[in-house]
């Protein structure tokens, strides 16, 4: 495999910064953490506060404030999970599987009872986070499920031979009995020893696990998912990265004890930057940060998408810009379509763009381009980590993608909803405010009785109220038999009216 990318890693006092980088030193994804305040992963003892049969839910008390919520799908049948002893070469069988039939939630839990769940998603607005007690536990190469003994494999290793192989693999290697695994894309070539040394190690991550639950009290933390040196080393330090660099030597240290443990043979790609110049300037990534949501991103060819994200969903619109050939006009589509569909599956990425993502398309007439556009979206995204469905071009000419959240995504970290249009994206017209501060000063004269009346208003708003609106007042003086004074005080915000 050839090595052509490159991970900086730079840890500042409040916040910590991953870019990966391409051989031209494009950003391909950008992760932030400040606080360390993820919940994703995390593993809790929790108490059941309600048991909600109409929802078949529960909500559980984890110490976080607010409760997080299980389905009754997200259950085992022992839930009682601290219980289990972890015993590699155990054979004695259990019954942590999951469920066959419908499950009656009021009969599984009880309020007041101590159960183990995992943050399988962050809370989001006012929702609380999302819980299982189907614990899994990521390696670099497997992810180990507890209490359901079924081995998947990721559906991004293609090769029907090397499922068979890695499937067969881990066979051999006789997990305890309730156990399974999942086998990650990463393992893909990996051999009987990797997985085994990675086995050994989240056997004795879930004892120690195990043990904390038994000797401590509802609600508290058992495992705190790793922060971002570690989730960088363990997820994203892959074969084809040529080096791992970090800025700093705390985190350096971390980096290095956890990849000697997991993947020895990477440590020599792990470097540590001493340079006085700093990580991300050297690589000159911190301007393309800033331009990471910008509104609208240019294409190599003249075209340009607009991306747009609401409530619902994200919208992303693909125009064809200064590339434009009247006589060709389907194959004008065509070429900006395809350059559009890679820019969009960098930008999903880049942005950690996730739930509904609605990408409109230059229409095009022939079914075999909008195949070729579906494909280039394929390759481009083949690799996301995280769970993602394209969808074919519908009538309307649009691609719906459907993509897993779990963290916080940067925006949401970064930005914050404008205190002016309160994230409408758009505030109101000067006139449109001016006009309704003569409405208001209106109902101000008929409501109060005193002679002279004083309004303070923002500059550009008294400036429209005395020029363009000075008829209007001077009409309502005479009327009201009222003096009227303007004045301006460039503190106040656009809509703000103060009368005196």
């Amino acid at each position: 495999m050839v090595k052509q990318k490159k991970i900086l890693q730079s840890i500042g006092a409040q916040e910590k910064r991953v870019v990966v980088i391409d051989k031209n030193g494009k950003i391909e994804e950008f992760l932030l953490e400040r606080n360390n305040d993820n919940l994703a992963g995390n593993i809790y003892k929790g108490k059941i506060t309600h048991v909600v049969k109409g929802m078949d839910a529960a909500f559980v008390d984890i110490g976080r404030g607010k409760n997080g919520f299980l389905y009754v799908n997200e259950l085992i049948p022992c839930v009682d999970a601290y219980s289990i002893e972890v015993d590699e070469h155990s054979t004695k069988k259990t019954e942590n599987l999951p469920f066959k039939g419908k499950k009656d939630i009021g009969k599984l839990l009880r309020k007041g009872q101590e159960i183990m769940v995992q943050v399988v998603k962050e809370p989001f607005g006012t929702k609380g986070c999302r819980l299982t007690s189907q614990i899994s536990l990521p390696g670099r190469f497997l992810v180990l499920m507890p209490y359901n003994k079924s081995i998947g494999i990721s559906k991004k290793i293609k090769n029907k031979k090397e499922r068979v192989r890695l499937r067969s693999l881990l066979q051999e290697l006789k997990l305890p009995q309730s156990m399974g695994c999942i086998i990650r894309t990463q393992a893909e070539n990996k051999g009987k020893r990797e997985f085994a040394r990675e086995i050994k190690y989240l056997l004795r991550l879930l004892q120690e696990i195990k043990q904390q639950g038994l000797k401590s009290t509802a609600p508290c933390l058992l495992h705190q998912e790793y922060g971002l040196v570690l989730r960088t080393a363990r997820d994203l330090f892959t074969d084809d990265i040529e080096q791992f660099i970090v800025d700093d030597r705390d985190a350096y240290k971390q980096a290095v004890n956890f990849i000697k443990i997991l993947a020895p043979e990477l440590k020599s790609r792990l470097v540590l930057h001493k340079e006085k110049i700093s990580l991300f300037e050297k690589y000159d990534v911190n301007v393309q940060i800033e331009n990471i949501f910008l509104r609208k991103v240019t294409l190599e060819n003249g075209g340009y998408i607009v991306i747009e994200k609401t409530e619902a969903l994200v919208s992303v619109d693909v125009n064809s810009g200064s590339f434009i050939d009247t006589s060709k006009l389907e194959q004008t589509a065509l070429i900006t379509n395809l350059e559009a569909a890679k820019e969009v599956a960098r930008q999903i990425k880049l942005r950690d763009l996730a739930g509904i993502i609605i990408v409109d398309f230059i229409d095009m007439q022939k079914i075999v381009n909008q195949k070729k556009v579906l494909q280039v979206l394929y390759k481009f995204l083949e690799n996301d980590r995280a769970r993602i469905n394209i969808y074919p071009f519908s009538p309307l000419g649009l691609v719906q993608i459907a993509r897993q959240r779990i963290r916080k995504s940067v925006e949401n970290i970064m930005f914050m909803k404008c205190p002016h249009c309160q994230g409408k994206g758009m505030i109101k017209t000067i006139q449109t405010i001016a006009i309704k501060v003569l409405r208001r000063l209106k109902y101000f004269l008929l409501t109060h009785k005193q002679r002279s009346v004083e309004i303070t208003v923002h500059p550009l708003i008294a400036m429209r109220l005395l020029n363009e609106e000075r008829a209007e007042i001077i009409t309502l003086e005479k009327k009201m038999w009222r003096k009227i004074a303007i004045f301006a005080d460039e503190h106040l915000d656009l809509e703000e009216i103060k009368f005196l």
